[in-house]
């Protein structure tokens, strides 16, 4: 595969040799990553009291899809086209935020890659974009001016890398750059070369973390400056640090207490931080799961891609508005009446849109005795239901709600069960959903997940594949009362309201997001900071940016155990 990589790119540029060198370096950091360095470094943890056991290992992360582009949209301009296909993320423990840590890079995916980097350095190099990013250039034509190349990729470096390249990078890019502009006689195809050979670097490509002895604890380490200043942006933007946190970081004032509270002020009280909250959550409820969705249209016949499109973005506008608009407590989230609703939407509710809405959204607030209540009784939530394009399913809900919702994990069934009991929507004894699971349930083996799970799925029987409500099904009045946490509820509403009480999901945000902003499972000597968290956040009156605000500033964010200490980076000068 490399062979043929290589001859690829030295049929698409001049700097062919330099370029293969750094693709099979991104193949081998990409491949050689142990999936298990997390447990093995979790169980090196000694004691709580030993500052060495604090935390967890850094981090090795592919940018999603969204967090290249829009990482290319905040350094270059939001014009640049960004080309090729992505490979599939990888959704592991609860997360694509962990899953990020586990994946490769295949030889198709590389060879995107490369496409992706040659043709974005070309936009930004060549055309109209030239005299915007190119400012300078050579004294003469056909002449490298080296005083400009390494201004010019000395800048993009430290945007693309989210911290300054070191000599030896600086020199490599500038080698490449100088060969690329001798072969073509052109300044600007060698500038061009050196900056697809940075976009191609795993530097940029992957979120690197690397460390430094904590100076407070003699065997404690903790991240370096740019490694916190990445892992906070992207928590907080789910996008690289900006030009004012990289200086931050560069010139300590991450390591102050008032200067880390006035950066992550700073990124909360942004447009971006919209953005931020929008990706965790897409993250945490598993919103990936939107794309190519399909309902079976001779039952649903409403059901269209305009309308899945609608049902994510009403449950996001949802979740934005309650937390960042009205600042709301997040339990609420589970009761609320209020929402959004596009003219797709209104048809699927039964309520008219008024067509003028802004941006095609109206706000709306069901009545009181509307069983619509919260996020759960949204049709994104109903949609997600993927047991089957024309029959929902309590038990996939169920274990949707206790594993996203509430951080309980949901084991797999046995390869030997046979579900055509549950399947069988024509039963003429069994009609409704909950006399073929209580059937189900007879099986020993399926009996104690199925209790975990049935009950919660049961309470959103009333609503159809696509988000409709109902009230019977085959004729049968739905039964959707049950027991959660040891309470008793008889409809979706009273559900939700002992939802919304439930501890359980509290500490479960609290977990995600502390989870998605370091990139891996809560390691054991962090259980006990967790819990204060927890009391944090209900201090804080469950304002979910104070979370954020709260687990960004935290020691806890910066620090890792069981980490080879990485040699001090010796920064270029690009003056």
């Amino acid at each position: 595969m490399m062979t043929s990589f290589a001859k690829y790119w030295n049929r698409r540029s001049t700097g062919g040799a330099l370029l293969f060198a750094t693709a099979t370096i991104f193949v081998a950091a990409a491949v050689s990553r142990e999936p298990t360095a997390a447990a093995a470094a979790e169980r090196t943890l000694a004691s709580d009291d030993d500052p060495a056991s604090w935390g967890g290992p850094p981090t090795f992360r592919r940018l999603s899809e969204d967090q290249y582009k829009r990482s290319i949209a905040q350094i270059f301009g939001a014009d640049i086209v960004v080309p090729g296909r992505f490979e599939p993320p990888v959704r592991e423990d609860g997360l694509l935020a962990i899953g990020s840590a586990r994946v490769i890079v295949t030889p198709a995916g590389l060879e995107q890659y490369a496409i992706r980097a040659h043709e974005i350095s070309a936009q930004i190099v060549e055309g109209k974009r030239r005299n915007d990013d190119l400012k300078c250039a050579p004294a003469a034509p056909g002449t490298f001016d080296d005083a400009c190349a390494s201004q010019f990729l000395g800048k993009y470096g430290r945007l693309l890398f989210r911290r300054p390249l070191t000599r030896p990078e600086l020199a490599a890019v500038m080698t490449l750059s100088r060969s690329a502009a001798k072969a073509s006689g052109s300044f600007a195809k060698g500038v061009e070369s050196g900056l697809a050979s940075l976009l191609l670097s795993p530097s940029f490509v992957f979120r690197l973390e690397t460390t430094e002895p904590d100076p407070l604890h003699k065997t404690a380490q903790r991240l370096d400056s740019y490694s916190l200043a990445t892992r906070i942006s992207f928590l907080l933007w789910d996008a690289p640090p900006d030009a004012e946190l990289l200086n931050a970081a560069s010139s300590g004032a991450l390591r102050d207490p008032a200067g880390l509270q006035r950066q992550v002020d700073r990124l909360i009280a942004s447009p971006h931080f919209e953005q931020g909250v929008r990706a965790f959550f897409s993250d945490m409820l598993a919103y990936d799961q939107f794309g190519g969705l399909s309902k079976d249209a001779s039952l649903f016949p409403i059901f269209n891609p305009r309308l899945r499109d609608d049902a994510q973005e009403q449950s996001l506008r949802t979740i934005v508005d309650h937390l960042l608009v009205q600042q709301g407590d997040y339990r609420d989230l589970f009761t609320t009446k209020k929402t959004f609703l596009s003219r797709s939407l209104g048809a699927l509710y039964g309520v008219k849109v008024d067509s003028r809405a802004f941006n095609g959204w109206m706000p709306y607030t069901f009545p009181a005795d509307d069983p619509h209540s919260g996020l759960l009784t949204l049709a994104g939530f109903s949609m997600l239901d993927a047991s089957h394009e024309g029959r929902s399913s309590p038990t996939i809900r169920g274990k949707t709600v206790r594993e996203n919702l509430l951080c309980q994990p949901v084991p797999p069934p046995p390869a030997n069960v046979n579900f055509d009991l549950v399947q069988n929507v024509n039963d003429p004894v069994l009609k409704t959903a909950r006399a073929r699971l209580t059937a189900h349930q007879d099986n020993p083996v399926c009996a104690g997940c199925h209790r975990m799970m049935d009950p919660v799925g049961l309470s959103l029987e009333n609503f159809t594949p696509v988000g409709g409500y109902r009230t019977q099904e085959n004729g049968v009045t739905i039964d959707a009362s049950g027991t959660f946490e040891g309470k008793s509820y008889k409809n979706v509403t009273e559900f939700t309201h002992l939802l919304h009480d439930s501890p359980t999901v509290t500490s479960c945000v609290v977990q995600r997001a502390y989870e998605y902003g370091v990139g891996r499972k809560v390691a054991t000597s962090e259980e006990g900071w967790l819990e204060t968290a927890n009391q944090g956040f209900a201090k804080d009156g469950y304002r979910f940016p104070a979370l954020m605000r709260l687990i960004a500033t935290s020691p806890e964010f910066e620090r890792v155990s069981a980490a080879r200490l990485a040699p001090p980076l010796k920064v270029a000068s690009t003056k």
